[in-house]
């Protein structure tokens, strides 16, 4: 299993790169009335509004901070049953982004939280002390009714005028 890490309060965290679509700079965001504060808004992607969520207020209770190691990271929902279209995307902003590592496989049951944290799982390569990274479990980042909301937001919302500080357009 790969991983893409990042660190938050000296506690690694990881995403399985199966999910991710893209790792892209901080993308600025529009922000939604009434939400949470982990829902930063949406963002502008490739032509679609993605709700983007904060991964510093889920994990710390503080916004990510503005670095050059904080990424908006594209991952890929598992669909529901339910679900007409593709599996959605959402963006999730993480900071001290680190790369992308190799882990053991967590255990073999499947991973099914009540909430983000899925289990600690052993990073490849640290000879010696091991390192472990807990893993998020990026389909239950928020409860779902939550989320639901958020898509529907976000594929319902007028288009908006895309900026060159929101967009990311796929490369010629």
């Amino acid at each position: 299993m790969q991983l893409l890490t990042f660190s938050m309060n000296d506690r690694r965290y990881g995403i399985d790169t199966r999910q991710i679509v893209e790792v892209l700079p901080l993308v600025s965001s529009r922000p939604l009335p009434r939400q949470p504060e982990e829902v930063l808004g949406v963002i502008r992607y490739r032509g679609q509004l993605l709700p983007a969520i904060d991964l510093g207020q889920i994990i710390a209770g503080r916004r990510c901070r503005d670095r050059l190691s904080t990424r908006t990271i594209v991952v890929q929902l598992a669909s529901s049953e339910n679900a007409v279209a593709a599996e959605p995307l959402i963006a999730l902003v993480a900071e001290d982004v680190i790369g992308i590592v190799g882990a053991a496989s967590p255990p073999s049951r499947p991973l099914t939280t009540a909430g983000p944290f899925g289990p600690l799982v052993e990073l490849a390569g640290s000879a010696g002390s091991p390192e472990a990274a807990q893993l998020l479990a990026v389909d239950s980042i928020l409860p779902e009714p939550q989320l639901t909301t958020l898509l529907g937001l976000a594929g319902s919302s007028p288009n908006v005028p895309t900026t060159k500080s929101d967009a990311v357009e796929p490369s010629s």
